[in-house]
């Protein structure tokens, strides 16, 4: 990559352009600009397996995990990880696929007439499984703001494919660092992208503006509208009713 860089070369990774991204932007072509060799690493890395693309300095390594989700299912999931000097750049993949088939078994063995488990009201599913999916990118956010950290930026966004995104900025007391956040939920599977750098280092945005998703047929993601992962009310929910009265079908007003 060319020191010579310009925003229209930074702007390809398909987020909507917003003042806190494009200061991050200029501040990366200033950076790049002073003579160091920091923006002529970064390559774009594709995982084919994990349905994602972004630039890292160099290719990540890539370690399993378990995930533990909001509501207790123990999930496989994937960090990909690349350390420059100070800085910490990573990918968490959590696909959640599996939670309905596992929730619903679990909640298959609950007493008779336990709210939690028999899922008829509010929408939640056997053992809550429509819950932990419909609530896993607040999950994975709430996780972050429990570390050693103070929250300086929380925010909703969209990619331009059309998925929406939570964005955290958050400063960590240990050191001062900063740690840049999104993160994405894309038909069921969790995306948590985190860069943390130094506290007097550039946002670093040649990562987290990066981001591309793709579907399954390996196609990139392009919804031409903002797409809610899981919030749809399937036609088939039993709606429970201010007094408990209960109906088939769409809730009512």
């Amino acid at each position: 990559m060319s020191r010579q860089l310009t925003v229209s070369t930074l702007s390809t990774s398909g987020t909507n352009m917003r003042p806190m991204a494009l200061a991050a932007l200029i501040a990366i072509v200033l950076f790049s600009a002073s003579g160091t060799s920091f923006a002529q690493e970064w390559r774009e890395f594709v995982s084919k397996e994990d349905l994602f693309a972004a630039n890292f300095p160099s290719d990540p390594i890539v370690m399993p995990i378990v995930w533990e989700t909001e509501y207790g299912v123990s999930l496989p999931g994937r960090v990909y990880t690349v350390k420059q000097g100070p800085s910490s750049y990573s990918m968490t993949v959590v696909d959640y696929n599996s939670v309905k088939d596992i929730l619903t078994a679990r909640a298959a063995t609950c007493p008779p007439g336990l709210e939690r488990c028999n899922g008829d009201t509010a929408f939640s599913g056997p053992g809550y499984w429509k819950n932990d999916v419909r609530g896993a990118m607040i999950y994975a956010a709430f996780r972050m703001m429990k570390r050693d950290v103070k929250v300086t930026y929380y925010m909703w966004n969209y990619l331009g494919q059309g998925v929406e995104v939570n964005e955290l900025q958050l400063l960590n007391n240990a050191d001062k660092s900063r740690t840049f956040a999104s993160i994405y939920m894309h038909h069921n599977r969790l995306y948590v992208m985190e860069a943390t750098v130094p506290g007097n280092y550039p946002p670093p945005g040649l990562f987290q503006q990066s981001i591309v998703l793709f579907e399954t047929d390996g196609t990139r993601a392009n919804h031409g509208h903002v797409v809610f992962n899981g919030a749809e009310i399937e036609p088939n929910e039993t709606y429970t009713g201010r007094g408990g009265g209960r109906t088939e079908g769409q809730p009512q007003d």
